[in-house]
């Protein structure tokens, strides 16, 4: 276990074993290798990557199954063997958010996905080299419930 100073929650413990290794850091951000995936609350789908080491570097995500269907990629053999790889099974896929000020404008990558090994702790972002896959893709506001407001 040890402490760690985010930019969302404040002072926060968490355990070794939860923190994601980013062997070659992210675009942008080379020297920041390691993460740890904090769920934003109960009722959001929305997960923070925050940083172990940098406090104000975080990066609000989402599990693509949460906003849209059929989003799959091939991934090179040479990342499936730096993330260590074994079945499909291993693999998690979050996609970085922007939110511009007003919560009903958020938009996500889905041309540079963060993907890891689950049981390895392994994480690398990709470039996807598919033009069906924007770097802003938007998120349609839920509907209000009729009646609520």
């Amino acid at each position: 276990m040890q402490e760690i100073e985010t930019r969302e929650f404040g002072q926060i413990e968490i355990k070794d074993d939860d923190i994601i290794e980013f062997p070659k850091g992210l675009p942008g951000f080379p020297e920041e290798d390691e993460f740890v995936l904090l769920p934003l609350n109960d009722q959001s789908p929305f997960i923070i990557m925050q940083s172990v080491n940098e406090p104000g570097l975080a990066f609000v995500t989402v599990e693509p199954s949460t906003i849209l269907d059929g989003y799959d990629f091939e991934l090179a053999d040479s990342t499936q063997d730096m993330l260590q790889l074994e079945s499909h099974e291993d693999v998690g896929v979050l996609l970085i958010a922007t939110i511009k000020g007003d919560i009903d404008d958020i938009t996500v990558n889905l041309a540079a996905p963060v993907v890891f090994n689950i049981n390895e702790r392994l994480g690398r972002q990709i470039i996807l080299d598919d033009e069906n896959y924007p770097v802003k893709y938007r998120l349609e506001p839920e509907p209000a419930e009729e009646g609520v407001s």
